[in-house]
């Protein structure tokens, strides 16, 4: 609102620098007797018009200080525009009514070349100047600034016509030209302010979008930094805490076969140091997983295979990756959520199916498919515990990303894990 009316100001100020422009070239004209052609009947009628053109002389440089005085806008603020627009107005209103009382004036030029210019004043549309300031207060005001704006230059015309009356000049042009005069004093500054109410509006509706997906935003952000501490908890619990509780149980067997068997007692403490091994392995693998951002390196394909190729290593199991159809863009947030995903998957494989093979497929079609399958030991779906397994972070993670998860699993029978986003939210 503030730049609309700061550039409103500029125009108004532009339009009195090409007035005052005009005026001083009228003057250098006279001055230097370039016109002597000036029609006598026009002279006749300056002669009788009085007070009107000193009127609107003095509005028009009372006008022009309102408009360049310095410090003044400052100072008024929001009643600073309103102000020049009803000035304006006026100036160009009494500049109107002088336009009625000398029909037909113009300047006359004979150049020192003997080259004879007309510089004609259309007196009967003068008021069409009016139209200016009334477009700025529509553009600044809206509909309402628009309408006040006309009806003042509506009434000071009429207030004119009534004058111009009384000096004795013949209205039949005015009256015949008022309806549309009028009309084009409304419905330009009208349009004007339709428009500007309607962007207004817009760009109202628009930060409250905007204010809202930030909130949204942030709301996410938040779900997912306690989604991923939940993830966290689980992991710790089902590596390092599962591996610490061994450590502890077989370092009590250690403690007691030392005394009655030192070889037992050897044994176990070598599977000791193999889990403490296991553990510390699992430890750091899970600190690399939350430094790496392996999707924004290598893509959402990439990284899986990536996942994949380093689980297939590491436990010396048959591994196939395949991706299928053409991929559509994703979201970061999406993309990342199928990488924790089968992250998650691959996880669970190699603690609990003891599988020998697996195969991993990303399917593009009719949205994005990711399924997990492996040939191990499987289970019933119905009876997992809630507080085993990576199922619920799976499921948590895809409800982030309105993804639909799939669990096909029976005893002895292997497993498919399928995670599907049926409407990626890039298109």
């Amino acid at each position: 609102m503030t730049q609309i009316v700061r550039n409103a100001t500029r125009i108004l100020r532009g339009v009195f620098i090409f007035r005052l422009f005009i005026t001083l070239f009228g003057v250098a004209v006279f001055s230097i007797r370039w016109s002597p052609n000036i029609p006598l009947e026009a002279l006749g009628v300056l002669s009788r018009i009085g007070l009107l053109p000193l009127l609107m002389s003095a509005a028009m440089l009372a006008t022009m200080l309102f408009l360049f005085l310095p410090g003044l806008e400052r100072r008024m603020v929001g009643l600073y525009l309103p102000v020049a627009l009803a000035m304006s107005i006026l100036t160009f209103s009494l500049e109107s009514g002088v336009a009625y009382l000398r029909p037909g004036g113009h300047l006359l030029l004979t150049l020192p070349s003997g080259q004879t210019i007309s510089l004609f004043w259309a007196s009967t549309e003068m008021i069409l100047m009016a139209l200016i300031p009334c477009v700025l207060a529509g553009a600044a005001y809206g509909v309402r600034g628009a309408v006040r704006a006309a009806t003042l230059a509506s009434l000071l015309h009429l207030a004119l016509g009534v004058l111009v009356w009384l000096y004795g000049v013949p209205l039949g042009i005015f009256l015949a030209l008022l309806p549309l005069r009028l009309a084009v004093l409304y419905v330009f500054p009208f349009i004007a302010g339709y428009l500007a109410d309607t962007w207004r509006r817009e760009h109202a509706a628009l930060q409250e979008a905007n204010r809202q997906l930030r909130g949204y935003a942030a709301t996410v952000e938040h779900l997912a930094t306690s989604r991923e501490r939940v993830r966290l908890a689980r992991d710790m619990h089902d590596t390092l805490a599962h591996s610490l509780s061994a450590v502890v149980v077989q370092l009590e067997a250690v403690d007691a076969l030392q005394e009655t068997d030192l070889g037992a007692a050897r044994q176990q403490l070598a599977k000791v140091q193999q889990q403490a091994r296991v553990g510390l392995d699992e430890v750091r693998r899970a600190i690399l997983n939350l430094r790496s951002a392996p999707v924004e390196e290598l893509g959402l394909g990439g990284a899986i295979e990536q996942l994949v190729e380093r689980f297939g290593q590491r436990n010396g199991i048959l591994t196939d990756w395949a991706v299928e159809g053409e991929p559509v863009p994703l979201l970061p947030v999406q993309a990342n959520a199928l990488y924790r995903v089968a992250e998650e998957a691959l996880s669970n494989v190699e603690r609990h199916a003891e599988a020998s093979r697996l195969t991993v497929c990303l399917h593009y079609a009719d949205g994005v498919t990711l399924s997990v399958q492996d040939d191990g030991l499987g289970f019933d779906p119905e009876a997992v515990d809630p507080d085993r397994y990576g199922l619920v972070g799976i499921r948590e993670r895809a409800a982030l990303v309105d993804a639909q998860v799939t669990v096909d699993s029976a005893p002895d029978e292997g497993t498919t894990l399928t995670v599907r986003i049926v409407e990626p939210w890039e298109d």
